[in-house]
């Protein structure tokens, strides 16, 4: 679906210039957080190509479904995506969203797995070295996946650091192979 994120890009620009201006950054994140999820919605996506429904009559029924969550700012840009053809990519859109938003406010989403509970203690220090690391606020999601034996791999943007027993041990035997 790389062909939605080039579509999605410039509406997420728009919405994010919008909602800079505004400062409205989590309104508009919550805004289109819920457009995603209706977007993605099986029983929306059929709509999306049904010849019965004008693109008003979709952009009507698809804010409907949205409620009162919206704006009148929000509802515009759904209105003109609905008219563009382009509901589909509004997951790819608010992706894009956030991704612009954690760059603009300097803040990163890092997923920590590890074999067992990580303490408070220890998600205090991952997230203070990720910072440092990094330059930014971190914000920590904390995965368990027992098959790891123990350690724990972190992942924050483009950075995967691996210090978990599986990784250890299956580098271990790649350099004894080698």
């Amino acid at each position: 679906m790389s062909d939605y994120i080039t579509i999605a890009r410039p509406y997420a620009e728009a919405a994010f210039d919008f909602a800079s201006d505004k400062g409205e950054f989590a309104a508009w994140s919550g805004m289109l957080a819920l457009a995603a999820a209706v977007a993605a919605n099986p029983t929306m996506c059929a709509q999306f190509d049904n010849p019965r429904l004008t693109k008003q009559q979709l952009a009507e029924l698809f804010l409907d479904v949205c409620g009162e969550q919206l704006d009148a700012h929000a509802g515009n840009l759904i209105r003109l995506m609905a008219d563009n053809g382009r509901l589909a990519v509004l997951p790819e859109l608010y992706a894009e969203f956030e991704r612009l938003r954690a760059e603009a406010e300097r803040t990163l989403q890092a997923q920590v797995v590890s074999a067992k509970p990580v303490s408070e203690s220890q998600k205090a220090a991952i997230a203070a070295a990720l910072k440092a690391r990094l330059g930014r606020e971190v914000t920590l999601e904390c995965v368990i996946d027992e098959t790891l034996l123990g350690g724990v791999i972190i992942r924050a943007g483009d950075l995967v650091i691996d210090g978990s027993a599986k990784g250890r041990l299956s580098r271990l035997a790649t350099a004894m192979n080698h």
